[in-house]
């Protein structure tokens, strides 16, 4: 017979018998994970809590001993799949913050996204989300006291990607500029040639300046059209032109001149620049939409998709409330 015990106090005595399961959040996360401000960044916590939960095993329990006989996990696959809508569903949060959040705990090294394409009842469905947790790494922000520095994540990209072998996903797109790289590796010195090497200081400074400008434009940018939503929703082959306007874009806003040539008519640089940066996902949605419904031979696509980019502000209205109107009337006025 099993003897109750009692701690002396009734409300810790009935929380007691109460079995509380589910999503654990070790207070040390509060100063792991913050915002670039110094607050604790709630979402990405309880986001990271319940991708913690799941990843946890169950024990199996021998029946009649009740010894521990073998774990297994919870969910099917070999990562846990997860949508930005469930999570957003669960947990009250809109889906941009729950982008937000899973990109800080990815920036972190705590999780990675993996998409995959995938046959669900006989159709295909594309950009299928995964979430992997990185034990390692979950360990380092659980139990600091190994004497590591824990960075403060800033949701800021730090570099950009350089890109190899990559083709244009557009059709009728110019040539692409390759360039080879040959490289020497020696213990010895030549005193004649020393002065090769020398890298101009205010050039490489320069270089420098212009990568940080772009990689931050380019993030600026993605969180202007919500990229990582717009990926998620995308169909199969269109990551690449989604890349490639996010490219566009930051080439023209990050690049100072006097003026932009759109559909043959300088402008201003300042007036596009700040066109550019207005634009958001239904801009992109758009103007990708009037790409893959255009027929007609393009003879230069960087021009057609930077007008495209340019006017869309002032014409997305007027395009799907043409849409509206052929769907009711049948294209009959």
């Amino acid at each position: 017979m099993n003897q109750d015990y009692s701690t002396g106090n009734r409300i810790v005595d009935e929380v007691g018998r109460i079995n509380i399961s589910g999503n654990i959040i070790p207070m040390v996360w509060f100063q792991a994970i913050r915002y670039p401000n110094g607050k604790p960044n709630v979402n990405a916590i309880i986001i990271l809590a319940d991708i913690v939960y799941w990843y946890r095993p169950t024990e199996i329990r021998d029946e009649i001993t009740g010894q521990v006989v073998g774990r297994r996990k919870k969910f099917r696959d070999d990562l846990l799949q997860r949508s930005y809508g469930q999570i957003s569903e669960l947990f009250g949060l809109t889906k941009k913050q729950v982008v937000t959040a899973v990109n800080t705990l990815e920036q972190m090294g705590v999780i990675k996204r993996n998409f995959r394409n995938m046959r669900i009842n006989g159709q295909f469905v594309s950009n299928v989300l995964y979430l992997e947790l990185i034990p390692q790494r979950l360990h380092e922000i659980t139990y600091p006291g190994d004497g590591m520095e824990l960075p403060v994540s800033t949701y800021k990209e730090t570099g950009i990607p350089l890109k190899k072998g990559r083709h244009s996903a557009y059709k009728d797109r110019g040539g692409t500029v390759e360039g080879t790289t040959n490289t020497k590796i020696t213990t010895e010195i030549e005193t004649e040639n020393y002065s090769n090497l020398i890298y101009p200081v205010e050039e490489k400074k320069q270089e420098a300046d212009e990568i940080d400008r772009m990689a931050i434009y380019t993030q600026i940018i993605k969180e202007n059209i919500d990229y990582d939503i717009l990926i998620a929703d995308c169909s199969i082959g269109e990551k690449e032109y989604i890349d490639e306007v996010v490219e566009l874009i930051t080439e023209v806003v990050a690049i100072e001149r006097k003026t932009i040539r759109i559909a043959g008519t300088d402008l201003p640089y300042q007036l596009v620049k700040s066109k550019m940066l207005k634009l958001n996902d239904s801009h992109i949605r758009y103007v990708l939409e009037c790409l893959n419904k255009n027929t007609t031979k393009v003879r230069n696509i960087k021009q057609y998709i930077l007008t495209s980019l340019y006017n869309a502000p002032n014409t997305i209205g007027n395009y799907y409330r043409a849409e509206v109107n052929h769907d009711l009337y049948g294209g009959v006025q």
